[in-house]
C-alpha cells in the first residue's frame, strides 16, 4: 500500500530562489533541471497511476521579501494542495555583504517568512514543506561565513509553529560531505547544488512525502 502523500488531482507547488528555479523559465521549462524535476520524475516513475500537477515558481536571486511581493500571483492564485518553500540563502549572503548583524536583521526576516506562511494557513490551509538553507564547505576557496545556522534556527521554529514538514538539507549535506570527503555536491560555490546535490535534496524531500 502506498504511503505517498500526494493523490491524483493534487497540485504541488515549489517556490524559492535559483536552487528551485534551475532554468524553469528557459530551456528547462517548466520544472527546471534541479531537485524539483527529480522529484517529479521519481514520483512519476514509481507511481505512474497518480495524476499529480507540479508547479515550479522558483526565481533566481530571490529573497523572502521577494516571495512576499509575488505571493498572491505565484501561490495564493495557484491554489496548491501542497506547498514547498526553499528560501533564505540570498538573504544570508546580502546580510553578510551589508555587514548587518543577526540581531538586527533575523527578526525582520523571520517576521516576513511568518507572514507568508500565515497566509497559506488562513487562505488555503495547504500542508507545507520547509527546506533548511545550506552552505557546503567542500573544496571551496575562501568560503564565506554565512549565518546558515542562525537562519535554520528560525526555519525550525517556523516549521514547528506551522506544523510544516522540515527538510533537513543542511544536515544531509553535512553527513554526505563527512561520508565522502573531497566529493563535490555543489558547483564549487558551496551554494548551488550539482546533479548529485539536487538528487540528495530530492531524496530528502521524498522521505517526508512518503515516497
Amino acid at each position: 500500500m502506498s504511503n505517498l502523500l500526494f493523490e491524483s488531482g493534487d497540485k504541488v507547488l515549489f517556490i524559492g530562489d535559483s536552487i528551485t528555479d534551475c532554468g524553469r523559465r528557459g530551456d528547462h521549462a517548466p520544472y527546471g533541471h534541479g531537485y524539483v524535476r527529480k522529484i517529479t520524475e521519481l514520483i512519476t516513475a514509481k507511481y505512474p497511476e497518480r495524476d499529480i500537477t507540479y508547479v515550479n515558481k522558483g526565481i533566481g536571486g530571490d529573497i523572502v521579501e521577494g516571495l512576499e511581493n509575488r505571493w498572491d500571483d505565484d501561490v495564493i492564485d495557484e491554489k496548491p494542495d501542497w506547498l514547498s518553500v526553499k528560501i533564505g540563502i540570498n538573504n544570508a549572503s546580502r546580510q553578510l555583504g551589508q555587514g548587518v548583524s543577526n540581531e538586527d536583521y533575523l527578526p525582520e526576516w523571520e517576521s516576513c517568512y511568518r507572514r507568508i506562511l500565515t497566509r497559506i494557513k488562513n487562505e488555503l490551509d495547504a500542508p507545507i514543506f520547509l527546506f533548511e538553507i545550506f552552505y557546503i564547505e567542500e573544496d571551496v576557496e575562501n568560503p564565506r561565513p554565512l549565518a546558515v545556522d542562525a537562519y535554520n534556527v528560525c526555519i525550525h521554529q517556523l516549521a514547528k509553529e506551522f506544523e510544516a514538514r522540515l527538510i533537513r538539507t543542511n544536515d544531509a549535506f553535512d553527513s554526505a560531505v563527512a561520508a565522502r570527503p573531497g566529493a563535490l555536491w555543489t558547483t564549487k560555490d558551496g551554494v548551488h547544488p550539482n546533479a548529485e546535490g539536487h538528487t540528495l535534496m530530492a531524496l530528502e524531500f521524498l522521505k517526508l512525502a512518503g515516497w
